[in-house]
This record gives C-alpha cells, sequence and structure tokens, in this order.
C-alpha cells in the first residue's frame, strides 16, 4: 500500500480522530511530502534528493489510564506502514482501557487490521527486535524499559507530564471562558497528561467570581455528558478525601448543588503546586508571572501544556518557557490538539522514520 492509500483508510475508518486534511498536513510539515515514504523527492533550493524509511516493526507500550494515547500512538505506526505490535494494559489496569483500545482495533479497514499485533503480557525478545519503541506510563516504567533497549533502537518514552491552565485576564474571565475551562477539566476526567491539575490566577484576580462562575460552568457540561464517568468505590473515596482535606484547612470549595462526585473547585491559598487527585478535583492558585516559578518549581520540566484565558503577557510566557513548557493553546482546546503538534516538544512521525539522502 502506499502513504495515500493508508491515509485513506485511517481517515474514513476514524474521520473524527484522524481527519484527512490534518494527516495530509502532518505528512507534508514533519516528512517534507505527503509521498515521501513511496519516492525520492527535492526540497525547493536543495540538490540532494530524499526518501524517507518506515520502521519495520513499532512497539507500542500502553498506559491503563487513557485509551486515546494508544490508539494515536498506534495510528502514527500504521500512517507509515510499520508491523505494529501493542503490549496492552494489565489486568490491574482499568479494564475499560483495554477494551477501548481493542475496539478501535477491531474497527480499522481489514489491510490495516493485518498490520496490528497485541499482546497481554511484555515480550522482552520482540521489544529488543522492534526498531521504535514508544511507551506511555509512569517514569519508573520508563526507567525500567529504557534498561530493556538496545542502542540501536529508537526509545521514546512519555512518562509522567501534568498541563495547567493560566487565567491570563482575570478581569475578563466571563462565563465563556469558564465553559472552556470546565471542557478542559471534565475531558477524559483528567486521566491525561493534557488535562490541568491546576488554575492559576494572578494575584488581586476575585477568586470567589472565578470560583462561583467555573462551578455553574462545570455543572452545566457535567449534566450535559452523555457519557459521565464512573465513579467506583475507590475513585469516590478519593474525591471524598480531596474534599474532607480541603474543608479541614478551612478552603474555600465548590461543590455542585446535589453533593454528586462529578467536580469539585478548590480554592488553595498556597501558590504552591500539588497534584491534583484528578476525576474532576481542580485546584485554584495565585502567583504572580514571578512567583510562578518559585510556585511550579516542583513540576519543571514535567509541564506539558497551558492552556490560556485571556491574552499572555510576554513575562508569563518567559515564566513558562523557562519551566519546559512545550505547548500553549486556547483554553477549552487543551485536550484536543493538532495531529502535527509535537509531543512532550517531539515530532510524532519524524522521530519514528530514517531518512536517506541521494546527492547529486
Amino acid at each position: 500500500m502506499t502513504t495515500r492509500q493508508r491515509l485513506n483508510l485511517l481517515s474514513r475508518a476514524y474521520p473524527r480522530l484522524f481527519p484527512r486534511r490534518e494527516l495530509l498536513r502532518l505528512l507534508e510539515e514533519q516528512l517534507g511530502q505527503v509521498d515521501a515514504l513511496d519516492k525520492w523527492f527535492r526540497r525547493p533550493g536543495s540538490l540532494t534528493w530524499s526518501q524517507v524509511r518506515a520502521p519495520g516493526l513499532v512497539y507500542h507500550i500502553c498506559a491503563g489510564n487513557l485509551a486515546v494515547s494508544a490508539q494515536m500512538s498506534l495510528g502514527h505506526g500504521l500512517l507509515l506502514g510499520a508491523m505494529n505490535v501493542l503490549k496492552l494494559p494489565g489486568d490491574r489496569d482499568d479494564l475499560s482501557t483495554r477494551r477501548e483500545i481493542l475496539d478501535f482495533i477491531r474497527g480499522l479497514p481489514a489491510p490495516l487490521r493485518k498490520l496490528v499485533k497485541t499482546e497481554r503480557e511484555l515480550d522482552p525478545a520482540l521489544l529488543r527486535r522492534a526498531e521504535v519503541v514508544i511507551a506511555f506510563g509512569s517514569d519508573a516504567t520508563m526507567a525500567s524499559l529504557r534498561a530493556q533497549t538496545v542502542p540501536a533502537q529508537k526509545f521514546i518514552a512519555h512518562g509522567h507530564a501534568l498541563s495547567l491552565l493560566w487565567l491570563a485576564e482575570p478581569e475578563r474571565f466571563g462565563s465563556k471562558e469558564a465553559r472552556a475551562c470546565a471542557v478542559d477539566v471534565l475531558t477524559y476526567d483528567q486521566l491525561g497528561c493534557l488535562s490541568p491539575q491546576a488554575i492559576y490566577a494572578p494575584p488581586g484576580a476575585r477568586i470567589s467570581e472565578i470560583g462561583g462562575k467555573l462551578a455553574r460552568a462545570l455543572e452545566t457540561a457535567w449534566r450535559k455528558m452523555k457519557r459521565k464517568p464512573a465513579r467506583p468505590i475507590t475513585v469516590a473515596a478519593r474525591i471524598t478525601e480531596a474534599r474532607d482535606v480541603a474543608h479541614g484547612l478551612g478552603h474555600r470549595v465548590w461543590l455542585p448543588p446535589t453533593k454528586h462526585l462529578g467536580w469539585t473547585v478548590i480554592h488553595d491559598p498556597k501558590s504552591a503546586f500539588r497534584p491534583s487527585a484528578l476525576h474532576g478535583i481542580i485546584y485554584l492558585r495565585q502567583a504572580s508571572p514571578a512567583g510562578l516559578k518559585r510556585a511550579l518549581a516542583s513540576v519543571a520540566g514535567k509541564i506539558s501544556t497551558v492552556g490560556v484565558a485571556g491574552k499572555m503577557n510576554a513575562a508569563s510566557e518567559k515564566t513558562f518557557l523557562d519551566l519546559g513548557v512545550t505547548r500553549f493553546c486556547a483554553a477549552g482546546k487543551m485536550q484536543f490538539p493538532p495531529l502535527t503538534w509535537h509531543h512532550d516538544g517531539r515530532p510524532v512521525l519524524a522521530e519514528l522514520v530514517t531518512w536517506i539522502d541521494r546527492e547529486t
């Protein structure tokens, strides 16, 4: 199959996840040409002809928290025409994630499905034979896997990461901005690396008004959700504990009118970042651009995305850049990056391939 044939099959099977126009743009931006895998091409002004070689085998190690990361990773491998092996989440993980990954594979057209194999247990021998290993999980998992790879392999690790919302213009925080933040908080139940765990605002922001607007937006968004995330006893206990601790510390807490477990807003008067218990629990904190560096020092280099409500000034942007942030976007768009984004600051296709040059 040619690249365009694979592209058409993938976009027809999953047009929302892999829009055809975005797949074309992804190939053009990261490989230089849509047909770079199929024939020699020369960039304007270059004396060198180039062609791209796809990896023969890509080994994907899937995390148990979110299926979409595995689906996107597999989609990249299929677009390149590589053979793909997926190590599925284990039995101790959320079984719904594994089910969603398998459903995605079953929905692929037969020519693409032939390029996919799944495993329940890690196969060390097959792992070492893969040209590319793409892994999602904790930093400890990444270290363990890296030790099992060989120098010739490309090892692409997506370890622990988190994201934040920044209210650049809190005085203009209205219902529209609140709705956008609610989308970011509730999408995927905060389980992905693009999910915000905290909302930061500059000093002087009217936290009471912001919290109230955000609470109303979250309740409206929660009621509109057709498939609400489950709240098994372990998750319910985490949410309840976070609420009780906040109340015990005297923090301002906004809860749903019926006290359901869909969302929680907590104002933490201390600026220092503390992880959220996730599952709709979002912290409101305040820090100046200069204070952000201190407040976020514990997660420097681990911040994936900053969703921005309002217009960010140069000082705030520089602070986030110094902290290692690799993506900025408008509030409401955090969970929906374009296919051309650089995941953890790296190109999602160009990182996987090998370039061949022919000089004239």
